[in-house]
């Protein structure tokens, strides 16, 4: 038989969590803002006008761009989703400075289906239209760097308060956090070059797992020579 903490008598109600701070009703909002972005990701996606069908092949061939985009968006949304849902599994309630957060975490997922249709259409652009094309570019960066800061911040906040489970995986969250933290500023990185590299951005960002796995290995190396 465990004995109970010191101070604390036995059939004790476990202490109440502050109404407003229940991690799972913040952590249902926000699933179904991911679901909903998602979803709208599919929506924003270029359709064939009736006399397109004659040509259907080359009209999916002129917007493939938008459908890159969709692919990255939606792989990008998908990771962030699962920090967060991985995040939330191992809290026992969430604070203040956590509910802040979401603010722009949710803002930007709900913003991200706006901001990948227009990097899908602005890559198709002539030469022209050089600086539209950059822009839109690191418009979509932007934003996906920003879900990347926000999900790190809160798993800083959340060891900072103490908010994780007993038996949460420490190591695991710290390593998440570093790997959301350096993806982030990468994709900073890659938004502040696109006006002299756009057409370069996109293929920067498919390195993206192979920096999260070397931010990882690296983190694990030198917590074990501590």
């Amino acid at each position: 038989m465990i004995d109970p903490p010191v101070g604390q008598d036995v059939g004790a109600p476990e202490p109440r969590v502050r109404p407003g701070l229940t991690h799972e009703r913040v952590g249902v909002f926000a699933d179904a803002i991911f679901a909903i972005a998602i979803t709208l990701l599919a929506l924003e996606l270029p359709r064939p006008e009736r006399e397109d069908y004659a040509r259907l092949g080359a009209f999916l061939g002129d917007h493939a761009n938008s459908f890159v985009a969709f692919a990255i968006a939606f792989l990008m949304l998908w990771f962030t989703w699962r920090a967060h849902h991985s995040l939330f599994d191992q809290i026992t309630r969430v604070s203040q400075r956590v509910l802040a957060l979401h603010v722009p975490l949710l803002f930007f997922v709900a913003f991200l289906p706006y901001t990948t249709s227009v990097f899908g259409e602005a890559t198709g652009l002539p030469d022209e239209a050089a600086g539209g094309r950059a822009l839109a570019i690191a418009l979509f960066a932007a934003n996906e760097a920003i879900l990347m800061l926000c999900q790190g911040a809160m798993i800083a906040v959340v060891l900072r308060q103490g908010l994780q489970r007993p038996d949460a995986n420490l190591s695991r969250l710290r390593t998440e956090g570093w790997v959301d933290w350096v993806g982030g500023v990468y994709w900073l990185l890659t938004a502040a070059v696109s006006g002299r590299a756009a057409e370069y951005v996109p293929f920067l960002w498919l390195a993206t797992p192979l920096i999260a796995f070397g931010v990882a290995r690296v983190v694990v190396v030198l917590r074990r020579r501590r």
